[in-house]
């Protein structure tokens, strides 16, 4: 083997391992705790506030796949998330858990707010970013899940007119 062919080899296995590094997605798994809810826009119609963005009270919705409400826990393994102890409600009471595919394949998960129902979701890595897409009714729900700055972000979008992004911030517990 040519000495020029080695060198080029040697070089290309190197470059290996970085790019696969950069291709796991992020850890996900923990206890995870609210530390901020806010929603884009004044009065939740998009349009700019002074600050940009301002605090909201609601920080989970019916229908969407992923609820982790003010804490909960999240274990990723392998392609399969599962959501459990989220309490969503003033009570506390945790929701049942939520375990979605990360294959891009729609399956029916539990609602965290109706036991008796379940809802259509589908969920797959996007870049660095877990998209969870889920609807009831005539209501489409995009979820993008992410690690920033060592905290969960979660962004949720609705299709509903006058609807603004809403963002939440968690800490690990």
């Amino acid at each position: 083997m040519s000495r020029k062919l080695r060198a080029s080899l040697v070089g290309l296995l190197a470059l290996v391992p970085l790019s696969s590094a950069a291709q796991r997605p992020p850890n996900v798994t923990g206890n995870w705790v609210l530390v901020s809810a806010t929603t884009s826009g004044a009065g939740g119609r998009g349009e700019a506030s002074n600050a940009g963005e301002r605090p909201i009270t609601s920080n989970t919705a019916s229908g969407a796949a992923f609820n982790c409400g003010r804490e909960c826990s999240i274990v990723l393994e392998g392609q399969t998330l599962t959501i459990d102890k989220a309490l969503l409600a003033a009570n506390q009471t945790a929701a049942p858990a939520v375990t979605l595919r990360l294959d891009g394949r729609q399956t029916p998960v539990v609602d965290s707010f109706n036991a008796g129902r379940q809802v259509p979701a589908a969920a797959k890595w996007n870049g660095d970013k877990l998209e969870i897409l889920s609807s009831t009714g005539s209501s489409a729900y995009t979820q993008l899940l992410s690690i920033e700055a060592a905290q969960l972000v979660v962004v949720t979008s609705v299709n509903r007119e006058g609807s603004a992004p809403v963002m939440l911030k968690y800490r690990r517990k």
